[in-house]
This record gives C-alpha cells, structure tokens and sequence, in this order.
C-alpha cells in the first residue's frame, strides 16, 4: 500500500515540477534520479508474503516428526557404515604406508591386505542389506535409496581397489625381490583404483529440507501440544 501511495506523489511531484521548473535539462535529471530512486525502493521493498512462516496444521506437523523420527533411527545405521568404510580406507593406507617405510615385510602386508578385504567385502554386503524403512514417505523413501546406492558404489570401488593391492602384494606373484620397486607396484595399484570421495550431502540435505517444521509464530498459532496443556 505505501508503494502505491509513493507513487501517486511522485506522479504529481513530477506533475508540478515539469511546470514550474524553467531549466527542461534540470527537470530531466531530477527525473532520472526520482526513477533511480523508485527501482530501489521496488526492488529492495521486502515483500509481505515472504515475512510470514508458512503455517502447517498440527497432523502435518505430527507427520514430520514421525517422519524425522523414523529417517533418524534408520540413518544411525548408515552413519555407522560409513564410519567403517572411513576406518577400513585409514587400515588400507596405512598398510601400505608401513610397507613403504620398510616397516613390514611384504608377507605381513599380504596378510594384512588379506584380512582386510574379508572385512572390506563382509561391510559391502552389510551396506547392500541396507534398505530404508517402508514406513518413509515415498520422496524421502527415494532419496533414501539413491543415498544406499552411492555408499554401496562407493564400498563397491574401495573393496575392489583392496583386493587388487592384496592380489599385487602376493610373494607368489612377484616378479621383483627389491622392496623399492614392490611399494611402487602397490602404490600404482592404490592411485589407480582408488574410489572417488562419498559425496551423499545432496539426499541428506533434500530429506531434512522436506521434513523441516516452519518456526513457531510470535502469537502462538503452530504451539505445539505441550505448549496447549494447562
């Protein structure tokens, strides 16, 4: 309303100004700065309809928190998969590590290398079990899946790049005693098949957008049941 006031004066500002103002180039750039002016205040002029938290009734607002509720409980599992994948990647490169700075034997690093590719396949398999729960909404149900998807890609590559080094650090398949040359055939085999980084922030940041609650108003309209008791 007070924009639309404002330029009901400015047109009769203007009005009486192009009839009393002599100088036709002094009109003209007060005009440009008076339109100048008008730009911003439209532009910049914070919109009413965007002040306001969209309001949601108390079922919707109970189905969110379920919703939270249920996404949160199955996602302690995930968290924990990729914790594991995050510890299995630390054991590879400091396998590797260790054999380069001659601190192991290249028999201890096949066997290390061994037993973490049973750990390696025995956590992909967990990770591919993982199916989100029915009880999810169908949009959070679907982002919930491709999240599954890129961590078993993801436990999919590192098992890959560990069984590879494993099969490379084997004594029966070398063809080389000099330890120099060994850390390099296995470094080339870690730089070659290493898996790109996990990157699931989109599917998480979509679901906790979707499920988000508006904030409460001042005047108390969306307080919740607790707020209600007397």
């Amino acid at each position: 309303m007070l924009i639309y006031i404002g330029a009901i004066v400015a047109i009769l500002l203007l009005a009486l100004l192009y009839h009393y103002i002599p100088s036709r180039r002094i009109f003209f750039c007060f005009f440009l700065v008076l339109c100048a002016a008008s730009a911003i205040v439209f532009f910049v002029w914070p919109s009413p309809h965007h002040s306001n938290d969209i309001v949601i009734s108390q079922q919707e607002r109970e189905e969110r928190q379920q919703q939270q509720q249920i996404f949160a409980v199955w996602y302690e599992g995930c968290q924990k998969d990729i914790d594991d994948l995050d510890h299995n990647w630390q054991r590879y490169h400091k396998i590797l590590s260790d054999f380069h700075d001659d601190i192991i034997s290249i028999q201890t690093t096949y066997l290390r290398l061994a037993q973490l590719e049973k750990d390696s396949q025995s956590l992909e398999d967990r990770i591919a079990g993982r199916t989100p729960p029915l009880e999810l909404n169908d949009y959070c149900y679907d982002q919930s899946i491709e999240l599954v998807r890129k961590t078993h890609d993801y436990a999919d590559a590192q098992h890959r790049a560990i069984a590879l080094t494993r099969a490379a650090a084997d004594p029966a398949n070398l063809h080389t005693d000099d330890q120099e040359e060994q850390s390099r055939m296995l470094q080339a085999v870690m730089i070659r098949e290493s898996p790109s980084a996990l990157f699931i922030a989109d599917e998480i940041a979509a679901i906790r957008s979707y499920l988000a609650l508006p904030e409460e108003t001042a005047d108390g309209d969306n307080t919740d049941s607790s707020q209600k008791e007397n």
